[in-house]
């Protein structure tokens, strides 16, 4: 099938080479350039770009998984050809790319426990959470992020379009040609790493506002982290500027979350308890204690934690995490852990 190029994939190849060489990334400004880099025809390409008007076949398969709190989350999970692109935009152009310290979400070497350990033991948390984060992260800016790399308007327009996916109307067909209303997919490899790229502005003035105030500030995704020794008389200072700067930033802030932590309440933040050290809360861990000594006395049948069927994987990756958190509690239901494998095996 020969697809039009012309309907939303410019023909302006002009890019800044130097820039590119600069970052180490590839230098493909041209659609034919990216296809022969990425191993596939210019007319596969341009499919997976969506460059059709409209199109009752979809590059996503949509599910829902639960939150915490109860609520369903869209995942858009992305077919293997789409996504084997978007990897490959990921390993050689995305991950080349510095994000900024204060992001630890979906990054090398970091993590929720990198995010909680700047806050230990601070006399105030205040923790903001941004509101449909993904969504709010639209082609239009994805396209200016790949622009600013240096990439032309044609290989920016395509990458853009790569990363980002169409809105669906009333008879579930994806309009391809409403660029404006595409937004980062939750499910896409590309898009943890466009987020904290394109929050790169966010996380620099909100690193030199909580600076300014005596605050410390982190980012682990949508989930925004301040705490402060002595300062909470300037708290409120802290939420209001910190909202027009998310504002200013494109983001909204979801009020019914804002959280105020003093010391004398649990401080928790990306679901670590940051009090006196980093450890998880009481509760959790007695309750995973005592399911592995029933483990231990009683085996697996009718025991559950999580939402996995794999009993022995979900109990192992927790005792992991644990011992990620504090190793001490860590090794000890490690410990346990081995002890049923053992009997597992025997059985």
């Amino acid at each position: 099938m020969v697809v039009k190029h012309q309907a939303t994939i410019p023909r302006l190849t002009e890019g800044s080479i130097e820039q590119l060489r600069k970052r180490g990334l590839p230098e493909c400004n041209t659609d034919e350039e990216i296809a022969l880099a990425m191993g596939i025809s210019v007319e596969k390409l341009h499919f997976l770009a969506g460059d059709r008007s409209i199109s009752s076949t979809s590059l996503y398969s949509r599910f829902q998984i639960s939150k915490k709190t109860g609520a369903a989350r869209t995942i858009t999970a992305p077919t293997p050809e789409l996504k084997a692109a978007q990897r490959w935009i990921l390993k050689h152009i995305l991950d080349k790319i510095e994000i900024h310290d204060a992001a630890h979400g979906f990054c090398r070497d970091r993590s929720i426990v990198t995010n909680a350990t700047p806050h230990v033991g601070r006399d105030v948390i205040v923790k903001l959470d941004l509101q449909n984060f993904f969504q709010l992260i639209t082609y239009k800016r994805v396209k200016e992020l790949f622009h600013g790399f240096g990439y032309s308007e044609t290989a920016a327009t395509i990458f853009g379009l790569i990363c980002t996916i169409a809105t669906t109307n009333n008879s579930n067909k994806t309009s391809c040609k409403n660029i404006e209303k595409r937004h980062l997919p939750e499910g896409a490899p590309t898009s943890p790493a466009i987020s904290n790229l394109v929050c790169d502005r966010l996380d620099t003035h909100l690193t030199k506002l909580a600076n300014n105030l005596g605050f410390r500030y982190t980012r682990y995704a949508d989930d925004l982290t301040f705490s402060c020794y002595g300062a909470a008389h300037k708290v409120d200072k802290l939420i209001q500027e910190s909202k027009s700067i998310v504002t200013q930033e494109s983001f909204t802030v979801n009020s019914d979350k804002t959280q105020v932590l003093s010391k004398s309440v649990q401080q928790i933040v990306t679901g670590i308890v940051v009090n006196q050290q980093l450890n998880l809360s009481r509760k959790t861990l007695k309750a995973f204690r005592a399911t592995l000594y029933q483990i231990e006395r009683e085996g697996l049948s009718g025991k559950k934690w999580g939402n996995s069927n794999n009993l022995i994987a979900t109990i192992t990756g927790f005792a992991n995490y644990v011992a990620m958190v504090n190793p001490s509690k860590g090794a000890e239901f490690l410990a346990s852990v081995e002890r049923i494998k053992q009997k597992c095996d025997r059985s």
